[in-house]
């Protein structure tokens, strides 16, 4: 436990509940106050929260390293609702008490530049959790239980929220006079729901977030004998306030036609969907989702198109830039080192040459030389440059050489301020770099040569890292 105590509050608080989780500190440590100091421990994380990327990137892309970065478990939600389930494991007034404490981060507006999105999942995991298994029986029967259910409903204010949180709520049991109390919550959190268009698409202006979540939840009510209809309406209002306000280009603009000789399946046409003018989630609402016959009491009106249209559209989602200029050369030649000009990667044998040796120490060079230039993230620069290192090292068919090129990744990483870049960011540029080195071996293995340089780089989190050999997804 001793190794963890003075590495960053993040590192300190996830080795120690990794610890726990394992069973490794029963029977010698008091493991609730330990799970307590994790708890406190976590809010003073540099991160809030995980964010996941809107549509998708390569690995290359900035916004995609930030994703896997705040995937680590190493943010504050992260790590103080995991300190919340392992207390629940041994003390459920504690947990309870713990998850009160938790503070859900408020919403954050994008603009239609934006590509990440808030993911609190955690949060919402940490509740089913205190929801499902720290209230007795007599607690429940006395309404606890769908009053703290129905507080969080009243608290979400972004789709983003929501839809984890109806994710959990969906897959607890539910009474008919507990889903009596949660639907009208519900309806009206999303009834005055207002966002912005980036998030509202992401999260619910697809057949995929939280209208469908929210029509599970409301059928599984109606089946209990509850009327739906608050929930009906709210999607109405949701859709109605957002669908003919400022939308993103990207999302809201009609499709361009293909370009000249491009030929473009027709569209399988939908029974229940009649009018290819509406959004789709529009359609959604106004065949099925209004209807007494399937979700309302009595009919509601059905969307518009007139009222459907934007009023503005705003601008598209910015699109990272990956490769700067001052890596282009030395993309050229890493190019020549691995192919040499052939189809093939060469052998061990073919780079045997003096030819090969002489290129190799001018990739070096110019890796040694590649400075930030302006304009690019920090946290690009670091990646990138640590992954041209660690490039270099893999093709290096002389063990000798290949330690040296090891040293220079070492020290790159270790000289690289961690708070700057972000120390998810940087343990993640630590943990690119044993991925890199393992690919090669045929167990999978971190190479001992790799492990031994991290170890002995004299940089305590990076000893860390390698030392626990985590896999912190």
């Amino acid at each position: 436990m001793q190794r963890f105590r003075g590495a960053p509050l993040e590192l300190q608080a996830r080795g120690l509940l990794s610890l726990v989780e394992a069973g490794k500190t029963k029977g010698r440590l008091d493991e609730k106050a330990m799970i307590e100091e994790c708890f406190h421990l976590a809010a003073r994380a540099q991160r809030e929260q995980p964010l996941v990327l809107i549509g998708g990137g390569i690995t290359e892309d900035p916004d995609f390293f930030l994703q896997r970065a705040t995937a680590q478990k190493l943010d504050r939600l992260s790590l103080q609702a995991w300190a919340v389930r392992l207390m629940a494991m041994r003390d459920k007034a504690k947990a309870r008490e713990l998850f009160a404490q938790m503070a859900l981060p408020p919403y954050r507006r994008l603009t239609c530049r934006d590509r990440l999105l808030d993911a609190p999942d955690a949060y919402y995991e940490a509740l089913a959790v205190v929801l499902r298994d720290t209230f007795s029986a007599k607690q429940r029967a006395e309404g606890e239980v769908a009053a703290l259910a129905r507080t969080e409903l009243s608290n979400t204010r972004s789709p983003a929220q929501l839809e984890p949180l109806l994710k959990q709520l969906s897959a607890l049991e539910w009474t008919r006079d507990e889903y009596a109390l949660l639907l009208p919550a519900l309806g009206q959190s999303l009834g005055e729901m207002r966002v912005d268009d980036r998030t509202f698409t992401a999260r619910a202006g697809t057949l995929y977030g939280i209208i469908p979540k929210s029509e599970e939840f409301a059928l599984k009510a109606r089946a209990a004998g509850v009327a739906a209809d608050p929930v009906a309406l709210g999607i109405r209002q949701l859709l109605a306030a957002h669908l003919p306000v400022e939308r993103c280009a990207d999302t809201a603009a009609p499709e361009k036609p293909p370009p000249p000789g491009v030929r473009v399946l027709p569209k399988p046409p939908h029974p229940a969907f009649e009018d290819e003018s509406l959004p789709e989630v529009a359609n959604y609402f106004n065949f099925k989702l209004r209807l007494p016959a399937y979700l309302p009491s009595v009919e509601l009106p059905p969307l518009e198109k007139v009222r459907m249209t934007p009023a503005r559209l705003a601008g598209a989602m910015e699109k990272k830039k990956i490769y700067w200029s001052n890596e282009r050369e030395i993309t050229r030649l890493a190019q020549g080192l691995m192919w040499g000009g052939k189809e093939s990667p060469l052998t061990d044998d073919e780079k045997n040459t003096a030819e090969w040796k002489r290129k190799a120490a001018e990739y070096r060079r110019a890796v040694s030389d590649y400075r930030r230039v302006e304009g690019q993230p920090a946290e690009s620069f670091f990646l990138h440059k640590a992954g041209l290192i660690m490039a270099l090292w893999a093709q290096m068919p002389v063990a000798v050489e290949k330690s040296e090129v090891l040293a220079d990744a070492v020290r790159f990483i270790a000289s690289v301020d961690k708070r700057e870049v972000g120390l998810d960011l940087w343990v993640l540029g630590v943990r690119d770099m044993m991925d890199r080195a393992r690919r090669g071996q045929a167990d999978r293995s971190v190479p001992p040569e790799v492990l031994e340089a991290l170890t002995q780089s004299g940089d305590q989190v990076m000893t860390l890292v390698a030392e626990m050999n985590w896999n912190l997804n």
